[in-house]
């Protein structure tokens, strides 16, 4: 029975990580992007929790999920007129 219990986690995992890995390349807008991105990660991390790999876990929440966002919303609003100074 656990075993069937972590398979289909895997398999809502994986099918998470697919749909919004289509939808950050889907997303036009940048800031909305960085959303999506982040969402993402954080299924990438739900999918290497269930796959056993809880240090590349780790390393995604700070890579994906803090670290990437942390660069790019500044880099928008400079970008889109916010900055001038």
């Amino acid at each position: 029975m656990t075993a069937t219990l972590t398979t289909v986690l895997q398999a809502i995992a994986l099918t998470l990580v697919g749909v919004l890995a289509v939808g950050t390349v889907l997303v036009r807008d940048p800031l909305r992007q960085v959303v999506v991105y982040s969402l993402f990660g954080l299924a990438l991390v739900i999918a290497f929790a269930t796959l056993m790999a809880p240090d590349v876990a780790i390393a995604e929440v700070a890579v994906s999920s803090i670290a990437v966002p942390m660069v790019l919303l500044p880099v928008i609003y400079v970008t889109r007129g916010g900055g001038r100074g």
